[in-house]
């Protein structure tokens, strides 16, 4: 019996895997052509910056309204329909004729692959909670996690034998494969009795509930201003490492890659460590991990930019939200068993909200050097700290006790 249920467990992290990395495989994979993009639209660094921009809003409002809507009508039908606009959408970036009906698409294609992140997230809380939960998102990272490291890989690859547009044509081809996936294999575990009663006034209501639980709002500012740093160095790597460092297309992925190693590796060190020490000790102990990277990419932006040094930081960094990410989403989920869509939904406003206005500061401040990339970073990072120190730890509470 405990063999069946491991092998289901197994196949159910396989499928929400494969939704969730539609996510990433959107925001990392065409990071390599951004220089070849911006000469082939005839554009600037910050306007191909603002088509990631784009991307990220709309999977920040795709979640709010599809996140509702699975609570009110189950988690399957929404999500087979948007992974099916999803496949358009991919499509219509390929053969996108400038950088503006490039970035709308880029919005349409967020919004819609969206799905497959809230509802990933709200069907474990269907089936799981407490350190179970924890457990099952830390999984889910390690499944999806191989979308970061290949992507950026494959997405250089794919440069050497067609253009830009080969990428999201590709991404219209996994599209397919996974709403073929979504029809035939992905499970309802939504039961109809635990389906919201409906309308706009319910809806309204859960996120005036939400924006009520102070502990809630707090986790939900450190996922925002952990995902802001974290889409502050997806913007703006290609340019500083290409630029700066003359990294190619192709080593530059395989840097990208190894930093979202360090990502995975922490997130499965969480998930065993979650049986033995506190949620909230854990997420602790990721801010100190992100600090020190943060700290130390500073440093190097100011005393010369030794290339070792700025991996460095920029490794710990990444590799932090592999912590953070996990047990903020688990602790801020524990108490939304009758809401899990919109409060999966309203965290993944925060995050790709916060991640899509810092995606752009970048390449307003400057790719020339890596300070702004630095002060960006630390700055997300204190605020993520702060959030946790005011709305979160409890009055009279020792830091991480």
């Amino acid at each position: 019996m405990t063999h069946k249920m491991t092998n289901s467990r197994f196949r159910l992290l396989l499928m929400l895997g494969a939704l969730t990395a539609l996510v990433p495989l959107t925001i990392d994979m065409y990071l390599p052509a951004f220089p070849a993009l911006t000469e082939d639209l005839n554009t600037t660094n910050s306007l191909t910056q603002i088509s990631l921009t784009a991307s990220l809003l709309g999977i920040a409002f795709g979640q709010l309204i599809i996140g509702s809507m699975s609570d009110i009508y189950g988690r399957k039908r929404p999500l087979v329909l948007a992974i099916s606009l999803f496949v358009i959408a991919s499509f219509l970036c390929a053969i996108a004729p400038n950088i503006w009906v490039f970035i709308a698409c880029r919005f349409i294609q967020g919004f819609t692959g969206a799905a497959g992140i809230v509802l990933s997230r709200s069907m474990i809380r269907d089936l799981y909670s407490g350190p179970d939960m924890t457990k099952m998102f830390s999984l889910l990272i390690l499944v999806m996690g191989l979308a970061p490291i290949l992507a950026p890989v494959i997405g250089g690859q794919v440069l050497t034998f067609t253009s830009w547009r080969g990428i999201f044509a590709i991404l219209a081809i996994a599209g397919v494969l996974v709403t073929l996936m979504t029809v035939f294999k992905v499970q309802e575990t939504l039961p109809k009795e635990r389906r919201s009663a409906g309308g706009l006034k319910n809806t309204v209501n859960v996120f005036v509930a939400l924006l009520k639980q102070k502990s809630f709002i707090g986790f939900a500012l450190i996922q925002g201003f952990v995902a802001a740093a974290l889409f502050s160095y997806i913007s703006g790597s290609s340019f500083i490492l290409q630029d700066i460092f003359n990294l190619s297309a192709q080593t530059y992925g395989i840097v990208f890659g190894v930093n979202a190693l360090g990502f995975i590796t922490l997130s499965q060190i969480t998930g065993r460590l979650v049986d033995y020490v506190k949620e909230e000790r854990l997420l602790v102990a990721g801010f100190v991990i992100a600090l020190s990277g943060g700290i130390t990419l500073l440093l190097a932006s100011i005393n010369g930019e030794n290339f070792w040094s700025v991996m460095l930081g920029l490794f710990l960094v990444i590799s932090s939200v592999g912590v953070l990410n996990p047990t903020s989403l688990s602790l801020a989920m524990e108490k939304q068993e009758n809401n899990a869509g919109s409060a999966a939904a309203f965290l993944g406003l925060f995050q790709f909200i916060f991640g899509g206005v810092a995606a752009p500061l970048v390449g307003f401040l400057g790719t020339t050097t890596v300070l702004p990339l630095a002060l960006i970073i630390i700055a997300c990072q204190m605020s993520a700290l702060l959030s946790y120190i005011l709305l979160v730890r409890r009055k009279g509470e020792a830091l991480g006790s």
